[in-house]
């Protein structure tokens, strides 16, 4: 679709054009006139043409690094953009850094960053990561192989890979993290033991759609690297810590997320006995601990959903009595708070005690015959 702005400024430039001439300071000026209407009222990529005609003008009259305000201001507003069409001014201005400030600077890394990041938006593993390597090795000859900005750089390399769900790619790249982390920390260090977790996270991921045997692996993995990790955040924070309880929500929530149940009970458990200790036997905090676990035994053991069942519904009319109830999705420093409610995975926490009360009836009636 053309521009509504387009022809009006066009006959104005056309009249700069002959009184200034074609190349001249005034043209990029209307240029850039027009391309900051469109951008503000319309879709940037109508000023693309534009845009390629200012910079060109702009850098025959200036040189290269006249033009970095209008690639800057441009691929600011392209951010909802097809980055097929913003990539070639995005490389412009990696050619610009690169001459002005060197292929091994800082300034040529970060925007090799930032356009891995947008490939990544746009699902395209293999583009995204061939320029995070390329940043990769440009920060390893400014800092040494084993420094903090490499580490930075390839952990958002396995954050990737791991929202792609490419695997195994970002289980390499965990492992790469890992080795930098204790080499540059220590093996006992808080960073090293967040890694250990992520990758316990992303074994367990891993596994949803494995064949048997693999995904037995993949969990055995997750189970073994949730427990060094665990062990040094309990060792760093103390064992009924808020980064423990962390610790345990984001394992319990991967664990049932891929239906291991089984995986993710003693979890549950351990977690819950953190909280009454923290908390309170009643605080709105338990409740959905209580809901999974509630879930769980409805679908497994029978025998032992009741109590559960009832332990939470006795919670849940305890918060809803509060004055002003507060909800939250995931832990925070609030869990002391009877009227603070944790949501955990998406579903609510009524309607995961609803359905476990009809789970269990269900099976009930199936076990008796009724």
């Amino acid at each position: 679709m053309a521009s509504f702005y387009a022809e009006s400024h066009l006959r104005h430039i056309a009249g700069l054009e002959q009184r200034h001439g074609s190349i001249s300071d005034e043209v990029v000026t209307a240029l850039r006139t027009l391309i900051k209407l469109i951008c503000r009222s319309e879709d940037p990529v109508e000023a693309i043409p534009f845009l390629d005609r200012c910079i060109s003008i702009q850098e025959s009259l200036h040189g290269p690094q006249s033009i970095m305000g209008d690639l800057d201001d441009w691929i600011g507003r392209a951010g909802h953009i097809d980055f097929k069409l913003v990539e070639p001014f995005q490389l412009r201005r990696l050619a610009i850094k690169s001459k002005l400030f060197g292929a091994d600077s800082p300034e040529a890394a970060r925007e090799c960053e930032a356009i891995a990041r947008r490939w990544a938006s746009q699902g395209d593993y293999s583009r995204a990561r061939a320029f995070l390597e390329r940043s990769i090795s440009i920060l390893e000859k400014l800092h040494g192989a084993a420094s903090v900005e490499v580490a930075t750089t390839v952990d958002a390399l396995a954050e990737i890979g791991a929202r792609l769900t490419k695997w195994a790619e970002a289980e390499t790249s965990l492992q790469r993290s890992l080795h930098l982390k204790e080499t540059i920390f220590g093996k006992r260090s808080e960073e090293a033991g967040r890694t250990l977790l992520t990758s316990a996270i992303v074994h367990a991921n891993s596994s949803k759609l494995e064949r048997h045997g693999t995904r037995f692996e993949r969990l055995r993995k997750a189970a073994t690297a949730f427990a060094a990790g665990l062990d040094i955040i309990e060792e760093r924070f103390g064992p009924d810590s808020l980064e423990v309880q962390k610790a345990l929500e984001a394992m319990i929530l991967a664990y049932l997320d891929c239906g291991e149940f089984s995986n993710a009970e003693p979890l549950l458990k351990r977690l819950l006995e953190i909280c009454e200790r923290t908390y309170g036997d009643d605080a709105a905090a338990l409740l959905w601990i209580l809901a999974e676990l509630a879930a769980g035994y409805a679908r497994e053991r029978v025998d032992e959903a009741e109590p559960i069942l009832e332990r939470g519904f006795a919670v849940l009319r305890t918060f809803l009595d509060a004055g002003k109830p507060i909800f939250h999705r995931s832990i925070v420093n609030m869990a002391g708070n009877r009227n603070v409610l944790y949501g955990g995975r998406q579903k609510g926490v009524l309607e995961t005690l609803v359905q476990a009360s009809e789970t269990l009836r269900g099976n009930l009636r199936k076990r008796w015959g009724a």
